[in-house]
Formats: structure tokens, C-alpha cells, sequence
């Protein structure tokens, strides 16, 4: 399915685990199952928020085919490709070419060093046309490219269509990538896990690809902003900031421990090392997450 100039909310799936540490593919089906319910644009499986480059390249590759099999082509899907080396990202590119995506998600890496431009192009020359993702996310991890490197680089690697800003403060990046688009981009997409969505998309964004325990709250957020209807998608921000503000923090553990309350996953475990919740945290979590899905009626 093609992603068009892309305008809505692209979560970011998570991995479930079992107890034993093993991948959870019944959980990840019922998850993503929820996700095209509640009117995602299109997932993302494997990103940051997945843990990524804690899972093997077999439980990658099972639970991406389980992602692709359970959307059965009803949305769009996006698959990252981010490793720790740029040849695996070139590596996992490959083997895409044929899938079942229509786009990839990669990031630059300060790895790539120098080479970034080459890295990319063995990238969409891997992937045989499909459209990437291009992913900026501050230093350790990511290479944290300035909009114009980033436009440079979307100028000489035809196949990056989208750009994905993760750097904190987002707001001024954006506008700068907004400038690009129709040149170098087709769209701007906001991260960052959406605590700056409202300003990300008050300056052009038109998609946010945050986690997906709120995905139901930044649907109707997007949706009302792109409608006309600045405040309400303002009050529905409002809402979402003190959930999100614990999420900053306890990421992956404050998702999980969401979607199992809503039984949508068997277990909560977590493969990244991330604070643990005591009995205090979980509750206010949930306390939170049930007064900003209150705003809209669920």
C-alpha cells in the first residue's frame, strides 16, 4: 500500500514477551489487530520502541511476518531496519525488498560516519524502489543530522521520501523540513513520542509515529487538528502530558503495563533496561491513562 503524502498517526508496535523471555506472537497479533481497529495510518514493527536491537534477527524476522500476516493489507505497513552496524541495516533492507511493506524506517547512525549518503544507497538499492523513512534521533545513538543534512541527503537518495525528527527541542527542525517538502519530501513526521505533537504539527508535520498506548487519543488529536478544530485537538494534547511525561521515563514498561490492563498481552516484561515500576507508579499510570481516553469518551 503506498504511504502517499501521509497524514496520521503511525504507531510504533511493541515487542510482547512471555515469562519466559521468548516473543509473544498471539499478544503481538492481538495488539496489532487493535491498532488497525482503532484507525492507525500504518505500523511500525521493528522501531526503537519495540526494543529493536534486543531481538534476535529470527524473533525479528517471526514478528514482523506475524505483523504482515495479522494486517492482512488492511493499513500500511513500515518496517525498521536499524541495527548497531550500517551493513546490517543494509542487510535487513534486503531481505524486505520482497515483503510485505510498503516502506522502510532507518536511522542514521554515527557509524556511518562520513559514508552516510553511501549507507543509504546501499540501503534503496537493497530495497528494489520501496520508500524510506529517514530517521534522526540525537547523539549517543543516532548521528543527529541538522534539516539541512538531511535535505542534502534526501536530494541525492531519491528513495527517502519521509523524514522522522526525534531530536528534542523538535519544533524549529521541523519547520526547516516542512520547507523541503515537495522537493526532497513528501511529509514531515513528528517522534519524540508525541509529547510534541501538537507544536510538531502546528509547524507542518502532518504524522506523528509515537508508542501506541494513547494510539486511540492521538488519532482523534490528529484528526481534529487536520479538521480545523485547533482546540480541541489543544485540549486532548493537555490530556496526554502527564501520561506521556511518565513515559519519557519508564518507555517501554509504562506501554506494556497499559496493554496488559486492557488485555491485549499475556506479560509485561521488558528486555531494555529501564526503571522498574513500584506498586505507586503502576497505578498512577493507569489513573492517567483512564482520564486521557475519558476526553474522548472511552
Amino acid at each position: 500500500m503506498n504511504l502517499g503524502q501521509m497524514v496520521g498517526v503511525l504507531p510504533v508496535v511493541p515487542t510482547p514477551f512471555k515469562e519466559d523471555g521468548g516473543v509473544d506472537l498471539g499478544s503481538l497479533e492481538r495488539v496489532v489487530d487493535d491498532a488497525v481497529e482503532q484507525r492507525a495510518f500504518a505500523l511500525v514493527y521493528p522501531g526503537v520502541a519495540s526494543e529493536d536491537v534486543l531481538l534476535t534477527a529470527d524473533e525479528r524476522a517471526s514478528c514482523l511476518d506475524t505483523v504482515v500476516k495479522t494486517v492482512a493489507g488492511r493499513i500500511p505497513i513500515v518496517a525498521g531496519v536499524n541495527a548497531d552496524q550500517p551493513q546490517g541495516m543494509v542487510d535487513y533492507a534486503g531481505a524486505l525488498a520482497d515483503s510485505g511493506v510498503s516502506a522502510v524506517m532507518a536511522m542514521a547512525i554515527p557509524a556511518m560516519g562520513d559514508e552516510i549518503e553511501t549507507w543509504f544507497t546501499r540501503m534503496a538499492d537493497a530495497l528494489g524502489g520501496k520508500p524510506i523513512i529517514l530517521q534522526n534521533l540525537g547523539a549517543p545513538r543516532g548521528a543527529d543530522l541538522s534539516p539541512a543534512q538531511m535535505r542534502q541527503l534526501a536530494a541525492k537518495v531519491p528513495s527517502i521520501r519521509y523524514v522522522k525528527e526525534e531530536t528534542i527541542p523538535s519544533g524549529q527542525r521541523v519547520s526547516a523540513l516542512v520547507e523541503g517538502i515537495g522537493a526532497e519530501f513528501d511529509a514531515v513526521i513528528g517522534g519524540g513520542g508525541a509529547r510534541f505533537v501538537f507544536e510538531e504539527l502546528e509547524r507542518g508535520a502532518t504524522a506523528t509515529m509515537p508508542a501506541i498506548e494513547l494510539l486511540d487519543l492521538h488519532v482523534a488529536l490528529v484528526s481534529a487538528f487536520m479538521a480545523g478544530d485547533r482546540e480541541h485537538a489543544l485540549k486532548l494534547y493537555e490530556a496526554s502530558l502527564p501520561l506521556l511525561l511518565l513515559q519519557a521515563t519508564y518507555r517501554m514498561r509504562l506501554t506494556k503495563l497499559i496493554l496488559k490492563e486492557r488485555g491485549l498481552i499475556a506479560c509485561d516484561a521488558v528486555r531494555e533496561k529501564l526503571p522498574p515500576l513500584d506498586d505507586k507508579h503502576r497505578q498512577l499510570i493507569l489513573e492517567y491513562h483512564a482520564r486521557a481516553r475519558g476526553r474522548i469518551g472511552l
